[in-house]
């Protein structure tokens, strides 16, 4: 773990309790004079913390230093992402993050799976995913998630976006995610959505395999470290 995420970061004293606890000093087995690194994912800044007190259930701690030490991605990467299940997104959400993704917009497609209506617990755990992704890649910016309602909303809220879909003859470029890439879900663009597109770029993979939705999305990040 690069550091450890606390929301108070930065301030000249913060308080270590419950799960961050537990992991540094019953998991970790921090000593009382290791010196700490937190950061609050809101700055660039990389704060080290010395011990004031440890107890039973919580450590005091103290500012010692605070160091500029951004650590971001190179390239914008937005990913415009029709929504799959949320366990297949939960699986590969590390891994866009660890690419660089730096905002991903969810869109309910129409083949979209609707079993579950998305609000603030699903994006409180993904939340969580992307926190523990950065702690461990050292990542000091937080990705940005949004929900979109639908396929017409996306294309009007990013006019420039592109479409990745198998009809496209062509393969995208790295500097085409910066406006943003419309993925599709796993049954694909509906006949209604492609017609949509018809003043819009499509683009394909640069093979003849069909991708899963989330295959999709990795390879698109891959290609934006590029």
């Amino acid at each position: 773990m690069q550091f450890s995420y606390h929301p108070q970061a930065g301030q000249s004293e913060i308080m270590v309790e419950g799960e961050l606890y537990r992991h540094l000093y019953l998991s970790r087995r921090t000593q009382a004079q290791a010196i700490l690194p937190f950061r609050n994912l809101e700055d660039s800044n990389l704060y080290l913390y010395a011990h004031t007190s440890v107890h039973k259930k919580r450590a005091c701690l103290h500012l010692l230093e605070t160091r500029h030490a951004p650590k971001c991605p190179a390239h914008q990467v937005h990913l415009i992402w029709a929504l799959i299940a949320l366990k297949e997104i939960e699986r590969v959400l590390p891994y866009l993050n660890q690419m660089g993704v730096t905002k991903i917009s969810f869109f309910y497609a129409q083949y979209s799976q609707r079993q579950e209506l998305w609000g603030t617990r699903q994006f409180e755990r993904l939340r969580k995913i992307l926190i523990a992704s950065n702690q461990q890649s050292g990542r000091s910016d937080l990705m940005r998630l949004e929900l979109l309602t639908s396929t017409q909303e996306a294309l009007q809220m990013y006019p420039e976006a592109k479409i990745l879909d198998l009809q496209g003859r062509k393969t995208p470029q790295p500097s085409h995610l910066e406006q943003g890439m419309l993925i599709g879900p796993e049954g694909g663009f509906s006949t209604q959505e492609r017609q949509l597109f018809e003043t819009r770029e499509i683009y394909s993979a640069p093979n003849s395999f069909i991708l899963t939705s989330e295959g999709a999305a990795l390879w698109l990040s891959a290609l934006g470290m590029s």
